[in-house]
């Protein structure tokens, strides 16, 4: 059982999580050749000021 885990900035409207995870699960099954009630997509959001590059925030 896969777990895709989707790091990302928060703000993102649900129908766009919706659609990012439907989009995914079709991909990660057909790749793996396994049945998309398998695959689990994990979104993980938090503001701009919590992410850095290089030590610089974003």
């Amino acid at each position: 059982m896969p777990i895709v885990t989707v790091s990302m900035y928060s703000g993102r409207t649900q129908r766009e999580k919706d659609r990012l995870a439907e989009a995914m699960t079709e991909d990660v099954a057909k790749i793996l050749n396994i049945k998309k009630e398998e695959v689990i997509i994990v979104f993980q959001e938090a503001p701009h000021g919590n992410w850095y590059s290089s030590g610089v925030r974003l």
